[in-house]
């Protein structure tokens, strides 16, 4: 299995004008099932899919909800419902003292409609609401998406080495 080179990024909480969308929503424990799913389906075939089963995807996402990538800043955080489904989604845990975007995932058929750049806005919004001024992530290189998505958002490496895994 091929190491995969991962960096923090942080970026400002920014305020800036972005469209409310009555399609989302905080997630509640009772949507791991549902994140578990969407997770499995946005990383598969992708440099981030690590072989994981539906069963890997929702444990992913309970222990995310349970605090093992900080606690879990549920009104910050938001889910994206469309057709019925959860389609995307930006979760948010207190990591190191800082907002940490544990995930951010959109559905494959609707990526490319501005769902993930929505979704870390308005959660971007909300931090600024709370007097948070830096957000990090972990992105892995060669996401090229993610990267211009974050990079369009302000978002810079920190100056640490790369994180591996696989």
């Amino acid at each position: 299995m091929n190491a995969r080179r991962r960096f923090v990024l942080s970026g400002p909480v920014q305020t800036r004008p972005v469209a409310d969308d009555a399609g989302a929503r905080p997630p509640t424990p009772a949507d791991a099932a549902a994140l578990g799913a969407l997770l499995l389906d946005a990383y598969r075939g992708t440099l981030d899919d690590e072989g994981e089963t539906p069963e890997d995807a929702r444990r992913i996402v309970r222990e995310i909800f349970a605090g093992a990538a900080g606690t879990m800043m549920w009104r910050v955080s938001e889910v994206t419902e469309r057709e019925g489904r959860i389609v995307a989604a930006a979760l948010v845990t207190l990591w190191q003292d800082l907002p940490l975007l544990a995930q951010v995932v959109t559905a494959p058929d609707w990526q490319r409609r501005g769902l993930a750049r929505a979704g870390v806005q308005r959660v971007i919004n909300r931090l600024a609401a709370g007097d948070e001024t830096v957000v990090r992530l972990v992105v892995t290189q060669g996401n090229a998406q993610a990267e211009a998505l974050y990079e369009s958002l302000g978002f810079k490496p920190e100056a640490q080495p790369p994180l591996s895994s696989g």
